[in-house]
């Protein structure tokens, strides 16, 4: 049967999509048709504090994962895979596949087990991505995967899974996602759903009894042993009923996003480094011209400033000097971004007052990794 890229498989058919939202599955079908390469973002209608994002190129999916929730996710995935093991990761400012990445390297399993793992992560994340009729997307063409662990044909990973995206479609409309929190609005109202079935009634006392810690679907079918499909399938007429409902996954934050800024007159390395920090949590703010920057400076109080060494109207050592003059910027750590590699241009960097030295081209994970390590402790130099 061929798979139909507009909606979900057997599932009732996908009304136009309101302006600015897209069908998901059709969005992918045809970047992977076309050989393009990449991360897609979904952003849940329902609640915007959930996001989904898939990975692709050469027409082949490369992982496709969560951008929040990992632990109660992957805690979920690992009990149900028999393992009853969660990675022991630092799960704050890192990627689903990051953490399985690394849980796979410490505890020295085989390469094949890692690739189960990362298939396994990869299905559960698109039945979600693909039972979604329309969303928000943001398409990355520039954003990547190191190492690429994993590269299976969209079909091989589809067909499995089939049954199980028809089954979350007829969901959507009354539990969007399985970061959910559901919690009880009438115990009385489910009961009457329930009453003459001992056994629903057992089930409805355990799921309610949960609801009180303010747990997600996900937390909740770790709790019970069961899937989250299961538990969705069981609180969906408890939902119709006006006996549940549900908050959302995480409340907006008011609290401002660390902030990094970066100066440099490449647009291309300006969009890089937007690219690869704020999918991360960070704010960057982008300059151009470097004789803009010292007052801005003063008035965000970055957690972490990069700036280009070669720039027309101002080189990087001269930037550094006036913002190590400033007295609030002095313990703000400064990276210079470059393609010099010479030990002349290191030294000049330091004696600037330069904190690290990353040379182009550089990757993703290496510059977030630099920043997070800077924003995190106290300025030192790694020259």
């Amino acid at each position: 049967m061929t798979y139909s890229p507009t909606h979900a498989p057997n599932a009732a058919p996908v009304a136009p999509a309101p302006p600015g939202q897209y069908a998901p599955a059709k969005v992918l079908h045809k970047l992977l048709t076309e050989g393009q390469s990449g991360r897609l973002i979904l952003s849940d209608p329902n609640d915007a504090s959930v996001q989904w994002c898939v990975y692709f190129g050469g027409g082949q999916i490369h992982f496709a994962g969560s951008l929040m929730g990992q632990q109660e996710r992957l805690t979920y995935l690992f009990n149900r895979a028999g393992g009853g093991e969660t990675p022991k990761v630092e799960f704050s400012g890192s990627s689903d596949y990051q953490m399985v990445y690394d849980y796979w390297r410490s505890h020295r399993l085989p390469l094949n087990g890692l690739r189960e793992i990362l298939s396994t992560l990869t299905q559960d994340a698109l039945v979600q991505f693909l039972a979604v009729p329309q969303g928000v997307i943001k398409y990355q063409s520039s954003i990547g995967l190191d190492p690429l662990l994993l590269s299976v044909p969209f079909r091989q990973l589809l067909m499995p899974i089939r049954d199980t995206i028809s089954q979350w479609g007829q969901l959507k409309a009354d539990v969007s996602s399985p970061f959910l929190r559901p919690q009880l609005d009438d115990y009385e109202a489910c009961l009457k759903l329930v009453w003459n079935d001992n056994e629903l009634c057992q089930q409805l006392q355990e799921v309610t009894s949960l609801m009180r810690d303010n747990l997600t679907i996900y937390e909740v079918a770790t709790r019970l042993s069961v899937d989250a499909l299961t538990v969705s399938r069981f609180l969906q007429p408890l939902v119709q009923s006006g006996g549940v409902s549900f908050n959302r996954y995480q409340t907006p934050k008011v609290a401002k996003r660390p902030t990094v800024v970066c100066v440099d007159d490449s647009p291309t390395i300006q969009q890089f480094v937007k690219l690869s920090l704020e999918s991360s949590g960070y704010s960057v703010l982008s300059f151009l011209d470097p004789t803009q920057v010292i007052d801005q400076l003063r008035a965000e109080q970055p957690v972490v400033i990069l700036m280009d060494i070669e720039m027309p109207s101002m080189d990087g050592y001269e930037l550094c000097r006036m913002a190590r003059q400033v007295e609030t910027l002095r313990p703000v750590p400064i990276v210079m971004l470059t393609g010099r590699e010479g030990i002349i241009d290191r030294v000049r960097a330091r004696m600037a007052g330069c904190t690290a030295y990353l040379t182009k081209p550089f990757n993703p994970k290496e510059l977030l990794e630099l920043v997070q390590k800077l924003a995190q402790s106290q300025p030192a130099s790694s020259l």
